[in-house]
């Protein structure tokens, strides 16, 4: 009998221990991944603006990052990274923007809002020394879902550009593109 019990509690023992591959997921977050921003951009000068490269300026970005969804504290909400560089036409001449992007989103309905930064170097393709420039561009933005791998993306904001060569400009500006995120 004592042999029986002893054989008992060590099958129980070893019995976690088959060689059954346990399925674990590839991560915690299906959600998250890969996801890219395309965006036309735009703005308004702020102050004066009778000097090149201070009165408008329109263009194109594309953001290319990483979208981390969190799930901790029942919390619905997503944070994206990336880099991009794109084109902004100035008044006085184009400029070639190279920056980090990041965005937090609130909440992931249909229409979420979200808050964003991107900060780089606005690279000109005529002067690289002189007219080149430091650039910090924030503001709140709305996203609105198309389907689960299209939304569509809009956000006013401000944009900063100063320059050791070049005056500091101040910009009421306009994004508005596509969020890609593949399945």
């Amino acid at each position: 009998m004592k042999k029986t019990v002893i054989l008992f509690l060590v099958c129980i023992t070893l019995r976690p221990l088959t060689g059954q591959t346990y399925k674990r997921p590839v991560t915690i977050n299906p959600s998250s991944g890969y996801v890219t921003v395309n965006e036309l951009n735009g703005g308004y000068g702020l102050g004066e603006t009778v000097i090149d490269y201070s009165k408008y300026y329109g263009g194109f970005t594309t953001t290319h990052g990483y979208q981390l969804n969190i799930y901790g504290l029942n919390v619905n909400s997503s944070l994206a990274a990336g880099i991009g560089t794109g084109i902004f036409v100035y008044n006085g001449g184009a400029l070639l923007p190279f920056y980090a992007d990041g965005r937090f989103t609130m909440n992931r309905k249909k229409v979420s809002p979200y808050l964003f930064a991107r900060s780089g170097l606005l690279v000109s393709i005529n002067d690289l020394n002189g007219q080149t420039r430091l650039f910090l561009q924030g503001g709140p933005g709305m996203k609105i879902k198309i389907n689960d791998q299209f939304a569509f993306c809009v956000s006013p904001g401000l944009l900063v550009q100063m320059g050791s060569n070049v005056s500091r400009d101040a910009f009421v500006s306009l994004n508005a593109g596509l969020v890609f995120k593949p399945k």
